[in-house]
């Protein structure tokens, strides 16, 4: 009697540590967030948690292909920082973490390939390249918050021509368009 005293006991509590929150479920259905740090109460067998980071995230893309305006094949790799501010918006949409992670790599990759196909590659080498972040990460928000999540940042790691004999064409390319430059500055 005393060992299932015990088990009870210890199935109906938990404890919340500060860099997370607990999501109560009942049968699938949202019952309450616990987000203060310390021990809480649950019915046991009844109620079941799903926990939820309150630090800030991050979302690596996978290195994709995207193409300029200028007609140049860039191969692209991003990352994006992010909080989740509304739980129980994230628990009704994708449940967990992982899903909302495989969801936000999807949008960042599209979002990034849209900003970027609108500009061409020295665009991108420029000062402007933080108006490109900026401009990726309002529409990658405004996503977002259909997830209960903010984006916090969007970087760009790198922005390569692809390797071979289509960088040399580019290179090329690049020489010529500063050769004719050249000559109708002169």
């Amino acid at each position: 009697m005393a060992l299932f005293g015990f088990m009870v006991l210890y199935r109906s509590t938990y404890i919340v540590d500060e860099k997370r929150q607990a999501i109560i479920t009942s049968y699938g259905e949202y019952r309450r967030t616990a987000s203060t740090a310390g021990p809480h109460f649950k019915i046991p067998f009844v109620e079941q948690i799903s926990w939820v980071d309150k630090r800030i995230l991050r979302v690596e893309m996978e290195q994709q292909e995207v193409t300029s305006t200028d007609q140049l094949r860039l191969e692209v790799d991003a990352f994006a920082r992010f909080r989740i501010v509304d739980p129980i918006k994230m628990y009704r949409t994708v449940r967990t973490e992982e899903n909302l992670t495989t969801q936000l790599r999807a949008i960042l990759g599209s979002r990034l390939r849209n900003e970027l196909g609108k500009r061409t590659f020295a665009n991108l080498l420029s000062p402007e390249r933080g108006q490109i972040m900026d401009n990726i990460q309002a529409s990658l928000n405004t996503e977002a918050k259909k997830y209960g999540v903010e984006i916090v940042d969007v970087r760009i790691k790198r922005a390569d021509l692809p390797k071979g004999t289509p960088l040399e064409a580019a290179f090329e390319r690049m020489r010529t368009a500063r050769e004719q430059e050249a000559i109708s500055i002169q």
